[in-house]
């Protein structure tokens, strides 16, 4: 008891801010948003498997380990998953209504990983208020923010990559083995972040500098057998189950990722994090060229590790950039940028630190940083926590005005809504996937009774499947969701 509590005074900065990171996660998940993304289908599809499976547990695992898309998150999800249908059917509930619950269980790994960063700057060797600043950058970072409150494999990987890295710091053989394990189960919980998995191997094989070959060698022979043993045992419960194995799923996923426009593989992560981060990323990018560039006095282990930091979001850049620009192999999307975040703040936080440390700077300057790093992020953060999804705003204009007509202002997303004689009409009440151009424009006269941003007015979303004539579209046209009165119901047509 007593040693939990020195904990607590010490870390108690540390405590304050991912309760603060925590509550501004449960103010979104509670704002909605859950299943607004085709690919929140991985969360449903776990669902189902309980739901269809409840009087064998049998069924549940062979259904669960036969699921071909980011296998790992499925296995998360089983938790939350099977929570909410017992509350569901104990309440009598829709298993709708009660999505808010696995958003509220899932948006806490993201703040695991925030706790990551400041473990990782920790065992690396930094100070507590070189890794508290680290921490702090990772809880500002936008991009580390709004997937929490949806039902997606990307913050579980994330944590899991992270905590690799964290175990990767160490230099026994457990830390080689705990390294590899973690880093294959990130892999195979989201397959896109196959970059930072190879990023976190090769820095724990090369953390300390160059190590000689009986250092290394063991260091990557247990890392290896570490990272195949999560799914080995995938593997073995999917051949006693009778279940396809892991890797066939695998390729065949990887064909269907062809969303996006590759040649742009080269900017599209810039262009992505400037409209989440704005000025974050700016600081981020000045840090990087401080650490590599300063010529002046500085602490020569926290300019190795941050230099490790650079490299490695510099290589899981450039391994983005030309795997889709030049190679074709993958295409480029916001969830795949932000594998950069992490190493941008511990790096960030490094020269952060060097330059108090250098000129001794006085309180104001102190406040006046996190006062513009506060404005900064309450900018970023105001448009995730004013955002009404498609799901929520039908819901709350049919309980007021009952069943009403669908519509869309864009040419090219199919309509996902069925037509209803009604003089109500609800315009871009969906996911506008593959718009091509504006509708006609509405007669005059159209009386608006109600308007709220559609989320692909959050520019950030726009990078995550559209090519950039897509991107123009949307940008060019009013795709606000928009309750109208046409004064008379139509008929649907025959």
């Amino acid at each position: 008891m007593s040693r939990a509590i020195i904990w607590s005074v010490r870390h108690r900065a540390l405590i304050l801010l991912l309760a603060a990171a925590s509550l501004l996660r449960l103010a979104l998940v509670a704002q909605g948003g859950q299943l607004y993304w085709p690919d929140e289908r991985l969360y449903t599809q776990v669902l189902d498997i309980f739901d269809l499976n409840q009087s064998s547990w049998f069924g549940v695992v062979k259904a669960l380990v036969s699921t071909q898309d980011h296998l790992g998150f499925a296995l998360i999800s089983a938790g939350p998953a099977g929570l909410q249908l017992a509350l569901s059917h104990a309440l009598s509930r829709s298993g709708n209504a009660l999505t808010i619950l696995p958003g509220v269980v899932l948006s806490q790994i993201s703040v695991a990983a925030i706790a990551l960063v400041y473990g990782i700057a920790r065992r690396a060797g930094r100070d507590r208020v070189e890794a508290l600043i680290a921490a702090a950058l990772m809880a500002s970072a936008t991009t580390m923010f709004y997937y929490a409150r949806h039902l997606l494999p990307y913050d579980s990987s994330m944590a899991l990559a992270l905590l690799a890295l964290w175990c990767g710091l160490g230099t026994t053989r457990k830390d080689s083995l705990s390294c590899g394990a973690a880093a294959g189960a990130a892999f195979i919980t989201y397959n896109g972040y196959w970059l930072l998995v190879g990023v976190v191997l090769l820095a724990h094989l090369f953390h300390e500098g160059r190590a000689p070959m009986r250092i290394a060698l063991p260091r990557a022979v247990f890392a290896g057998l570490g990272f195949l043993l999560v799914p080995l045992v995938i593997m073995v419960v999917e051949l006693a189950a009778g279940a396809p194995l892991l890797l066939s799923g695998m390729q065949r996923l990887a064909g269907t990722v062809t969303d996006g426009y590759a040649p742009e593989g080269f900017s599209v992560t810039w262009a992505y994090l400037w409209h989440a981060e704005h000025a974050l990323l700016l600081v981020w990018l000045a840090a990087a060229f401080l650490v590599i560039l300063d010529t002046g006095e500085w602490n020569l282990r926290r300019r190795q590790t941050a230099t490790v930091w650079i490299v490695s979001a510099v290589f899981i850049y450039l391994g983005l950039a030309f795997s889709s620009a030049l190679l074709h192999m993958f295409v480029v999307m916001g969830r795949q940028s932000r594998q950069l975040v992490p190493f941008f703040c511990l790096a960030t936080a490094a020269a952060i630190a060097q330059l108090f440390e250098r000129r001794r700077w006085g309180g104001w300057v102190v406040g006046a940083c996190v006062a513009a790093l506060v404005l900064q992020v309450a900018w970023n953060f105001r448009q995730p926590l004013q955002q009404r999804f498609p799901r929520d705003v039908i819901a709350g204009i049919t309980a007021k005005y009952g069943p009403v007509d669908h519509d869309m202002t864009l040419e090219g997303p199919p309509p996902i809504n069925p037509h209803e004689p009604s003089r109500w009409v609800l315009l871009n009440a969906q996911h506008l996937y593959h718009p091509r151009a504006p509708s006609p424009p509405l007669p005059s006269g159209i009386l608006e009774v109600m308007r709220f941003s559609h989320p692909l007015q959050f520019v950030p979303y726009q990078y995550e499947g559209f090519d950039p004539m897509e991107r123009q579209v949307l940008r060019n046209t009013d795709i606000a969701m928009r309750l109208i009165d046409i004064g008379m119901p139509v008929d649907p047509l025959p």
